[in-house]
């Protein structure tokens, strides 16, 4: 959760205070919450770097192979490697009929397909081969905010839209204000930009449905009447056992 919400700074609330003060003063703190909620989260446009024309269908980064990734040969003709499905090894390498030990990491599918190629002639003629990453083990993008937070595999093909709908919308999220945001090789947040995604599902305009590159983070802010009630009840759980013994007939004679 984003704090700025609160637009006041949070105290503890001793429980020798009154209740019925404490109860009293509730609903002026709700309506300088919900004030300071309306304008609290930033609009961001860097939509020049996360959109461009045409539309993008995939990453515009080619994928390499890391691992723990899988992959799939296809050699018809070649039996000894044709529809052999590996997981890259810690070293990087993966082990072939024929060819021994092949490092694989650091290579696109089109660059290890092409060097296995190369060795799978020495034995056949004429082979064509092709790699297909199956696992998509090593690369993640995230979720985070008021959805199913936590890292997703990243496939050159996830968009924000796509990530949204898989982790979900529940009742306290604010789709309207959501965002992407883009770190450097280095985890500094260089790019951002603003998704209103209830726009994008009730009108099904999706300008702004970028495709997500490695490390991305779509975040989906609290919206305001949750998080009213989020900091109601942080402020309330201080008093809670009074309310509770003043609400609870035969406990009254305890105070």
């Amino acid at each position: 959760m984003v704090w700025c919400y609160l637009g006041l700074p949070m105290r503890r609330h001793k429980v020798a205070h009154s209740s019925r003060r404490f109860l009293g003063g509730m609903s002026s703190i709700w309506i300088l919450l919900g004030v300071s909620a309306m304008g609290c989260v930033p609009h961001y446009k860097d939509y020049g770097h996360f959109v461009v024309t045409p539309r993008q269908t995939h990453s515009q980064k080619a994928y390499v192979i890391e691992p723990p990734d899988t992959i799939l040969i296809v050699a018809p003709g070649a039996t000894e490697i044709d529809g052999i499905s590996q997981r890259l090894r810690p070293d990087g390498a993966i082990t072939l009929h024929l060819l021994g030990d092949v490092i694989a990491a650091g290579k696109t599918p089109t660059d290890l397909a092409h060097e296995i190629q190369e060795k799978i002639l020495d034995f056949y003629e004429d082979v064509q081969v092709q790699v297909q990453v199956t696992g998509f083990n090593s690369k993640f993008f995230y979720m985070a905010g008021e959805t199913t937070t936590g890292p997703r595999s990243f496939t050159g093909r996830d968009t924000v839209f796509s990530a949204v709908m898989a982790a979900g919308l529940p009742r306290t999220s604010w789709p309207e204000k959501a965002a992407l945001l883009r770190p450097n090789e280095e985890g500094e947040l260089i790019h951002r930009m603003s998704v209103n995604l209830k726009a994008m599902i009730e009108t099904g305009d999706f300008k702004h449905n970028a495709v997500l590159e490695e490390g991305d983070i779509v975040w989906i802010p609290i919206n305001p009447l949750a998080a009213v009630g989020v900091v109601t009840q942080n402020l309330l759980a201080p008093i809670q056992p009074v309310l509770n013994a003043t609400t609870t007939p035969g406990q009254l004679n305890d105070f």
